[in-house]
């Protein structure tokens, strides 16, 4: 395919985002047909792979890492956490103009919809707080109880997003304590897509998926300009989702990567009833007798007619457990930064590049253009994880040894790492319902009955909007609720629900 040349496009992309197109583009040009991926012949998800191939994955179980509890938080107060937290998705499945205009008091036509983090509030002591502020209020406290030695925040925020994070810092930076800073933001540009005619195009601009993050905290290891007070020392970054109050790994983690001078952690978590959709940490035979690790998603299980036993692993009487992706990334920059140093001086800068892209997914998207017609175009994105992963396996490749280790968490603290708002339903369950409760004095949400959640399914897309479905929900008791299945729209305010629930309105 040739594709328009870059240089006749107006790219007007700054350097993190310029580097960041120019990769996934190139893997566009030079992009290939792929071999299937097969459960059971080519890749092995953890739930079935042999005992010799799970022994190239590096990992621990969270609760053994308990047993070790004091010990790994005392080498945590010496870490410098830098968090970065992923503000630029608008979150799009979510609707939440009708909620936005109620708690602003302005019309439905003045909302600017944001990010989630900056659009969803809750009550924290009489004050309607966005969740994006309280990861703030969060990072606060660790810092304040010694928990680390700094906290150092940092978003990666969109055009549609920045304005709303910015009014936060505004309000929020009097308020740090001395061990606590704001570096900058950093943000994630829209990049041209590829037309019908396989050539770049402006009329159509969207995100590159989170990849960016990745590929962009991978190349700052090398830039001290870049790094909070041009210092490595005790730096550890930590990736998570902006809206997700558990996306941000404790001190018992933090220590063991310190103690272990562990490069780059993963988080999984043990695969439930509700991940069937989401990717699961695999291992790949190669060439030889090598092994490396990838993410096998449901659309290549789906590709190789596998999709029900994709959904079936890790639930099945003797399965291992599944290692579901939880997309939080720990960076220990003490450690990587020598290496990845190391690794540039050996390939060169364009080759490493090249190795850090996340693995191409093309999104096609179609829009009436400004001339009437409609049109599809190619947007392409990469993911965080892919990004890791392919660094991980040139790592191994080339140096015969792993670069990223695992921290696996069981499904009785799953809530406390992992619990991402992808439905307004979520949204209601952590922060309005009886199941959840939000400790004002460590801003992190409490599971009161750990172990399992709820498995919801609506068949209606009214529940798409935040507004109806706390209106829906409101005062509704769901501490013993299993399952829930509705068609049609109901009102269950004040009721109580509990084991498995199924309701069929006309």
């Amino acid at each position: 395919m040739n594709g328009k040349t870059v240089d006749k496009v107006d790219l007007k992309l700054d350097e993190p985002n310029l580097r960041y197109f120019h990769a996934l583009y190139s893997k566009y040009l030079n992009s290939s047909e792929k071999e299937k991926m097969v459960i059971g012949k080519t890749v092995y998800p953890t739930a079935i792979a042999p005992d010799h191939l799970m022994k190239e994955l590096p990992y621990v179980n969270y609760e053994d890492l308990l047993k070790e509890k004091d010990g790994l938080s005392t080498y945590a107060k010496r870490a410098r956490l830098w968090l970065k937290k992923m503000q630029a998705g608008t979150g799009s499945s979510m609707t939440r103009t009708t909620y936005l205009a109620k708690i602003k008091g302005i019309k439905p036509e003045e909302v600017k919809i944001g990010s989630k983090g900056t659009d969803l509030f809750i009550d924290v002591e009489d004050k309607l707080v966005p969740l994006a502020e309280v990861q703030i209020l969060q990072g606060i406290i660790d810092a304040e109880s010694g928990t680390y030695s700094k906290i150092i925040f940092h978003d990666v925020v969109s055009s549609e997003t920045k304005k709303a994070i910015d009014d936060i810092w505004k309000r929020k930076k009097p308020e740090l304590p001395s061990n606590c800073m704001h570096f900058k933001d950093i943000v994630q540009a829209h990049q041209p897509t590829v037309d019908e005619d396989d050539e770049l195009s402006t009329n159509r601009l969207s995100p590159g998926g989170h990849g960016f993050i990745a590929v962009d905290a991978l190349s700052v290891a090398r830039s001290e300009q870049d790094l909070p007070e041009r210092s490595s020392k005790d730096l550890v970054c930590v990736i998570g989702n902006g809206e997700d109050l558990g996306s941000t790994p404790d001190a018992v983690m933090i220590g063991w990567v310190l103690k272990n001078n562990v490069p780059i952690t993963m988080l999984t978590t043990e695969k439930t009833e509700l991940d069937l959709k989401g990717g699961q940490i695999a291992l790949v035979k190669g060439q030889g007798n090598s092994v490396h690790v990838t993410i096998i998603e449901r659309a290549q299980a789906e590709e190789a007619g596998q999709l029900e036993l994709f959904e079936k692993l890790g639930l099945r009487d003797g399965d291992r457990k599944a290692f579901f992706n939880t997309n939080v990334a720990v960076l220990n920059y003490d450690v990587l930064t020598p290496m990845i140093e190391k690794l540039v001086s050996e390939v060169g800068e364009e080759k490493f590049l090249e190795v850090i892209t996340p693995d191409l997914m093309i999104n096609t998207k179609k829009q009436k253009d400004k001339d009437g017609v409609t049109r599809a175009y190619k947007q392409m994105e990469g993911a965080l994880g892919s990004s890791l992963l392919n660094l991980d396996k040139f790592w191994r490749e080339k140096y015969k040894e792993p670069l990223i280790h695992f921290i696996n968490i069981d499904r009785f603290n799953r809530t406390r790492f992992f619990s991402p708002i992808k439905t307004p339903f979520d949204f209601f369950l952590q922060f309005f319902s009886d199941r959840f409760h939000l400790n004002t004095k460590t801003m992190r949400l409490e599971d009161k009955r750990k172990g399992k959640l709820p498995i919801v399914i609506f068949k209606d897309d009214y529940y798409n909007d935040v507004e109806n479905t706390l209106n829906a929900f409101k005062g509704c008791k769901v501490l013993d609720l299993d399952r829930l299945y509705i068609e049609g729209r109901v009102d269950l305010k004040s009721r109580v629900l509990s084991g498995n629930v199924e309701i069929k309105e006309k």
